[in-house]
């Protein structure tokens, strides 16, 4: 009579596939680590083809607007702090 599997990998145990894995990639070596990160960067590159950069003027202003926002948002918490700090020395007091 025929035992079941140990697990769902059919009688390959998890240390079993890990070896294969291990022995597969010390025999390939260098080769494949290289053939990979050769063809990462080039599609690195093609990838950054595609992309529309801003002019300097867009940059210039996408930066003004963001400067003067957080001048803004400080100015208003700085108020809030003020106001807040003065009622709680009220209430204490």
């Amino acid at each position: 009579m025929a035992r079941a599997p140990v697990s769902k990998t059919g009688c390959w145990g998890f240390e079993s596939l890990l070896a294969c894995q291990i022995q597969i990639q010390s025999s390939m070596g260098v080769k494949i680590v290289l053939g990979k990160a050769t063809e990462f960067l080039t599609n690195v590159r093609g990838e950054l083809k595609k992309v529309t950069w801003p002019t300097r003027k867009d940059t210039y202003a996408s930066t003004l607007v963001v400067i003067v926002l957080v001048l803004a948002v400080a100015v208003f918490l700085w108020m809030v702090d003020s106001v807040l700090s003065t009622l709680i020395r009220i209430l204490l007091s």
